[in-house]
């Protein structure tokens, strides 16, 4: 399996000249997903970095780029093909992408305490992907970005009708409200369709409220800072997302 990940996350990247760790990792991240869906719950918990390490430092596949040669900008190193000298603009991608990548794995494991949390009475198990069980109910949960989350969608709604229970990702709060919009105005509908949650995660405040969908237990209800989030963001957000291009 590890070698498919590495083949699917060198696809993804395969026009980029530069890159960081901390993007190959959440690339490794969603495409682990891609290949294993529900699978991902039983994964080791080395698999990510051991994928990210064959794009950079040994690669397993001779389908794996690699990353092999480094430059460290002030205090940050970027990673580029050996062959391969990257441009301005590419550093200046890679950047943009670093700074994606290092907030959402500065907040993983913040998202998967207030998760645990929310889930308390519940068996849990996974990493990556957490699967939460208490009574034949079962709630599967990953953990991405809005952006990520907007760009991935086909995997998620394919996902979300291959788990025994309710699929739900979890992803933090953006500086701007501009990322769910977006996303409710492209993807809204086909979440509801398909039965795809979306609950957002404050890390400062250790908030989680609804998105998009509601959890099957009404007990769980009250986990949420604000219960009535979904159905407001549903009824005002649909005039205004007409607006947004």
């Amino acid at each position: 399996m590890d070698v498919q990940i590495v083949e699917e996350l060198s696809k993804m990247l395969a026009d980029r000249k530069a890159v960081t760790r901390e993007e190959v990792r959440r690339g490794a991240i969603r495409c682990a997903l891609k290949v294993l869906g529900p699978k991902l719950v039983d994964a080791e918990p080395e698999l990510i970095e051991e994928v990210t390490c064959s794009l950079i430092e040994c690669p397993i596949t001779l389908k794996s780029l690699h990353f092999s040669e480094e430059v460290k900008i002030e205090d940050i190193s970027f990673c580029h093909p050996h062959v391969v000298k990257p441009e301005r603009e590419d550093f200046e991608e890679a950047y943009f992408e670093y700074k994606q990548s290092k907030r959402y794995l500065d907040v993983f494991d913040i998202m998967q305490e207030v998760t645990n949390r929310f889930f308390e009475g519940y068996e849990a198990k996974g990493k990556y992907m957490r699967k939460y069980s208490k009574d034949g109910k079962n709630y599967y949960v990953f953990f991405s970005t809005i952006q990520d989350v907007f760009e991935d969608i086909d995997t998620h709604l394919k996902i979300t009708k291959e788990v025994d229970g309710d699929y739900v990702v979890i992803v933090p709060t953006e500086a701007e409200l501009n990322p769910f919009l977006k996303f409710f105005k492209c993807y809204s509908e086909d979440a509801k369709r398909a039965g795809l949650k979306i609950w957002v995660i404050n890390p400062d405040a250790k908030t989680i409220d609804p998105f998009i969908g509601y959890p099957r237990d009404s007990k769980l209800l009250k986990g949420f800072k604000n219960p009535k989030a979904a159905a407001l963001v549903s009824s005002y957000w649909r005039v205004e997302v007409k607006e947004l291009d």
